[in-house]
């Protein structure tokens, strides 16, 4: 297999769901105000769970990047980050970004120095 298979196998896959149920409002990778989205799943009409909870999505968040613990919520219970939450984020990533760069920097001159 080329070297480049399982990026090309990324870059075409998608996750499809079936045509009946309805769509997730939120997406993996998105950040809410209760944290990073991880997981969803679905519980389709007529299933066990949907009878427990409800046809609906399920999202599983990461409620704190330092740790593993997730907690799971409806798609009603997730609230979207705000404007200046998401331009806040971005502004707390950039100066990481930079930080991490600075250590990298420094890392790379040690070794070109011994």
């Amino acid at each position: 297999m080329p070297e480049d298979t399982p990026q090309i196998i990324a870059e075409q896959s998608c996750i499809r769901f079936p045509s009946h149920w309805k769509k997730p409002k939120h997406h993996l990778g998105q950040q809410m105000k209760q944290g990073l989205i991880v997981g969803i799943e679905y519980y389709p009409a007529g299933t066990q769970a949907a009878k427990r909870f409800g046809e609906n999505w399920t999202y599983w968040v990461l409620i704190n990047n330092d740790d593993i613990d997730t907690e799971s919520f409806t798609e009603q219970s997730l609230k979207p980050m705000s404007q200046e939450d998401l331009l806040s984020e971005i502004e707390y990533l950039k100066a990481n970004i930079a930080t991490q760069e600075k250590s990298l920097a420094a890392l790379v001159e040690q070794l070109r120095g011994e």
